[in-house]
């Protein structure tokens, strides 16, 4: 199966600021998110997978992002390397979320920070959301919930 050059481009222009952040989301710094969004792109030309309807599309891209960012964070030298400390007056404000409550969400843990970016930034459903990050609806219903505590725990102490 061959992707048309008018398809891809309309895959990219659609899906590529969503996969940015939730990329971004799992490894933190934009450089690698970028890196993840290409290879991505890579990964959906060279399979050329046929989807049932565009939310298949928009999961399945979404799916290959996070695995992409897992094989990131696990492999050899991301973690044998430290992070740097993120300096407000060089951080990348661009992706960084703006105000008091997306502070807190990105203090979140990961599990949390991805489901309240799907669910309130990407108006996903729980459905949409479980199929993605491959957990069950219930599971989703959970990490909402526990999220949504933890914020406003957060929130009360600030």
């Amino acid at each position: 199966m061959y992707i048309e050059k008018q398809e891809f481009e309309k895959t990219v222009n659609e899906y590529s600021d969503l996969m940015l952040r939730c990329a971004y989301i799992h490894c933190g710094n934009r450089t690698d998110a970028e890196d993840i969004v290409q290879e991505a792109f890579i990964k959906y030309l060279r399979k050329s997978p046929e989807f049932s309807d565009e939310e298949h599309k928009k999961a399945w891209l979404l799916r290959v992002v996070i695995n992409l960012c897992k094989d990131l964070n696990k492999s050899f030298w991301r973690r044998k390397t430290v992070a740097a400390a993120i300096d407000p007056e060089t951080a990348d404000n661009s992706m960084t979320y703006q105000g008091e409550v997306w502070d807190a969400v990105n203090r979140l843990p990961l599990k949390y920070r991805t489901v309240i970016e799907l669910y309130y930034n990407e108006d996903m459903t729980i459905e949409e959301i479980a199929q993605v990050i491959d957990k069950s609806k219930s599971t989703v219903c959970s990490l909402l919930q526990k999220a949504r505590k933890l914020l406003k725990k957060q929130l009360e102490e600030n």
